[in-house]
Protein backbone atom coordinates (compact mmCIF):
# COMPACT_ATOMS: atom_id res chain seq x y z
CA UNK A 1 0.00 0.00 0.00
CA UNK A 2 1.32 3.51 -1.07
CA UNK A 3 0.12 6.48 0.52
CA UNK A 4 -0.83 8.91 -2.47
CA UNK A 5 -1.36 12.06 -1.04
CA UNK A 6 -3.95 13.91 1.40
CA UNK A 7 -6.00 16.50 0.66
CA UNK A 8 -8.32 18.93 2.93
CA UNK A 9 -11.88 19.73 2.56
CA UNK A 10 -14.26 22.23 3.95
CA UNK A 11 -17.83 20.61 3.49
CA UNK A 12 -20.95 21.97 4.73
CA UNK A 13 -23.33 19.51 6.26
CA UNK A 14 -26.83 20.70 7.98
CA UNK A 15 -25.50 24.18 8.62
CA UNK A 16 -22.60 23.28 9.79
CA UNK A 17 -18.83 23.22 8.70
CA UNK A 18 -16.60 20.68 8.72
CA UNK A 19 -13.24 19.54 7.71
CA UNK A 20 -12.43 16.64 6.12
CA UNK A 21 -9.00 15.25 5.54
CA UNK A 22 -9.20 12.65 2.45
CA UNK A 23 -6.00 10.23 2.19
CA UNK A 24 -5.62 8.72 -1.20
CA UNK A 25 -4.31 5.58 -1.02
CA UNK A 26 -2.92 2.98 -3.39
CA UNK A 27 -3.36 -0.61 -3.15
CA UNK A 28 -1.80 -1.73 -6.94
CA UNK A 29 -5.46 -2.47 -8.30
CA UNK A 30 -7.06 -0.41 -6.38
CA UNK A 31 -7.29 3.34 -5.37
CA UNK A 32 -9.26 4.56 -2.48
CA UNK A 33 -9.61 7.55 -0.52
CA UNK A 34 -10.57 7.41 3.23
CA UNK A 35 -12.20 10.47 4.69
CA UNK A 36 -11.69 11.48 8.27
CA UNK A 37 -13.04 14.37 10.35
CA UNK A 38 -11.54 15.73 13.27
CA UNK A 39 -9.21 12.20 13.27
CA UNK A 40 -12.63 10.09 13.22
CA UNK A 41 -12.70 7.71 10.28
CA UNK A 42 -15.83 8.28 8.26
CA UNK A 43 -15.62 6.29 5.30
CA UNK A 44 -13.65 4.96 2.18
CA UNK A 45 -14.83 5.48 -1.46
CA UNK A 46 -13.19 3.65 -4.05
CA UNK A 47 -12.26 5.68 -6.88
CA UNK A 48 -15.22 4.39 -8.81
CA UNK A 49 -17.59 5.74 -6.20
CA UNK A 50 -18.43 2.49 -3.71
CA UNK A 51 -18.44 3.38 -0.39
CA UNK A 52 -16.80 0.92 2.16
CA UNK A 53 -16.48 1.18 5.56
CA UNK A 54 -13.52 -0.16 7.76
CA UNK A 55 -14.75 -1.93 10.53
CA UNK A 56 -11.53 -1.69 12.33
CA UNK A 57 -10.68 2.21 12.18
CA UNK A 58 -14.48 2.72 13.16
CA UNK A 59 -14.86 -0.38 16.46
CA UNK A 60 -12.35 2.10 17.83
CA UNK A 61 -14.04 5.41 17.35
CA UNK A 62 -16.81 6.37 20.31
CA UNK A 63 -17.99 9.33 18.33
CA UNK A 64 -19.87 7.87 15.13
CA UNK A 65 -21.84 10.58 12.63
CA UNK A 66 -25.68 10.94 12.76
CA UNK A 67 -26.32 8.66 9.33
CA UNK A 68 -28.35 11.14 7.65
CA UNK A 69 -25.32 13.65 7.63
CA UNK A 70 -23.23 11.12 6.86
CA UNK A 71 -25.00 9.89 3.94
CA UNK A 72 -24.72 13.88 2.83
CA UNK A 73 -21.41 13.92 3.50
CA UNK A 74 -20.73 11.09 1.32
CA UNK A 75 -22.09 12.51 -1.64
CA UNK A 76 -20.73 15.78 -1.13
CA UNK A 77 -17.41 14.42 -1.29
CA UNK A 78 -17.91 12.18 -4.03
CA UNK A 79 -19.03 15.13 -6.19
CA UNK A 80 -15.92 17.09 -4.90
CA UNK A 81 -13.34 14.31 -5.97
CA UNK A 82 -15.18 13.59 -9.50
CA UNK A 83 -15.08 17.58 -9.96
CA UNK A 84 -10.93 17.60 -9.13
CA UNK A 85 -8.56 17.68 -12.09
CA UNK A 86 -6.68 14.10 -11.31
Amino acid sequence: MEELQTKTMNLSVSGKTMTCQIKERDFGDLIVFDVFSENNYLFTLTQEGDVLFNEYEMGHQKTIMDPRQLNVLIEMVKEKLDSEPD
